[in-house]
């Protein structure tokens, strides 16, 4: 599972790096500090990563990985509810339902609380996202 979310990261900064040469100067703006957030999370800097992420929805609250991001690294710090990490996850899926990662980190936070069957639908959906993904995008 680790490389497969390795693979998806590596997708996600190819598909960044292809947005960059066709999008605006606010678009390169966002992906530059999440760039920067997930840099500063690399390091384990979670409070800077937190803020980027936040600095990154700030300007385009529809940014999935922002949204993700953030989740996930409200989860390390540890200090917020399960709603609110359900919540940023849920956000993103609402706005991209096939997003490995979304139910990835779904799965985990529902696993955490104890609820099995919730954190079981979303590791298998999941997977089966993973698996079906094709290795290049469409065009």
């Amino acid at each position: 599972m680790f490389l497969g979310l390795q693979m998806i990261m590596f997708t996600l900064c190819c598909s960044m790096m292809n947005m960059l040469l066709h999008t605006s100067k606010l678009a390169i703006l966002i992906i530059e500090v999440y760039f920067t957030g997930l840099l500063h999370q690399s390091k384990g800097l979670h409070k800077a990563a937190l803020t980027d992420f936040t600095n990154a929805l700030a300007v385009d609250p529809s940014h999935v990985p922002s949204l993700i991001s953030t989740a996930v690294v409200l989860r390390q710090l540890g200090n917020h509810s399960p709603a609110t990490l359900i919540s940023y996850l849920r956000g993103a899926l609402r706005l991209d339902r096939t997003n490995v990662a979304a139910w990835h980190n779904l799965g985990l936070i529902y696993k955490e609380e104890g609820s099995a069957m919730e954190a079981a639908e979303c590791f298998e959906t999941a997977w089966f996202l993973e698996e079906s993904e094709p290795i290049e995008p469409f065009r």
